[in-house]
């Protein structure tokens, strides 16, 4: 298996993702001003919004959803406006991957993927805009036999020292199936709250999205 991992200057290179061989295209980006003292009070809010985003919507679609649980105080902060339009900008470029009007959006302070997987779904997108970003694998690193015979995540890794994390908001864009690279929740993200963006393809998440978390 050959690793292929991408590293993208700007969001826009995402949309040949679906036509290319990686494994996982990652956007590096340097968090937006203001975006600390935001989350760290946003942390203390519990989390947990799953629906449909379209195209065409985007920016009202995430307000909808997020102004249901998120305390008027921290909506009229000016950094509210900011942040949704950058997850509005992200579904608006993920519709453009999956050629669809509309993806499936979860926004989660809890994360609990404990063990190493890939997902079943063709790619999925993700943005940890406070705490630690998810943890992958290289192929390199991965013993694959351990993991399709369900060992434990000690015997999955080769080498801990080569494991990999993806900065707060960075855009990462895994592909999905048998070929995708081992990634998991780091122990850091499951012991506190943290700020975190999933988004799927409209179809998987119709069937399943809202019972996978």
């Amino acid at each position: 298996m050959q690793e292929s991992v991408f590293y993208l200057p700007d969001i826009q290179y995402l949309r040949d993702f679906p036509q290319q061989s990686a494994q996982l295209a990652i956007v590096a980006r340097a968090p937006q001003a203001g975006a600390e003292t935001f989350f760290e009070k946003l942390r203390h809010v519990p989390l947990k919004i799953i629906g449909q985003v379209s195209k065409a919507n985007s920016l009202e679609n995430i307000h909808d959803m997020l102004s249901e649980s998120i305390p008027v105080f921290l909506l009229e902060d000016a950094f509210y406006r900011l942040w949704i339009s950058d997850m509005a900008q992200i579904s608006k470029m993920f519709c453009d991957i999956n050629n669809s009007d509309e993806i499936g959006f979860c926004l989660s302070s809890q994360r609990g993927c404990t063990r190493y997987h890939v997902d079943d779904v063709p790619m999925r997108l993700l943005v940890t805009y406070a705490g630690q970003g998810t943890e992958w694998l290289p192929d390199s690193s991965a013993d694959r036999r351990a993991f399709e015979n369900g060992a434990p995540n000690e015997e999955i890794v080769k080498d801990p020292n080569n494991r990999q994390f993806i900065s707060p908001w960075d855009i990462s864009l895994f592909r999905g199936g048998p070929q995708g690279l081992l990634h998991r929740t780091p122990d850091a993200a499951l012991k506190k709250p943290t700020v975190f963006l999933r988004l799927d393809n409209k179809f998987f998440w119709k069937k399943v999205g809202q019972n996978s978390l």
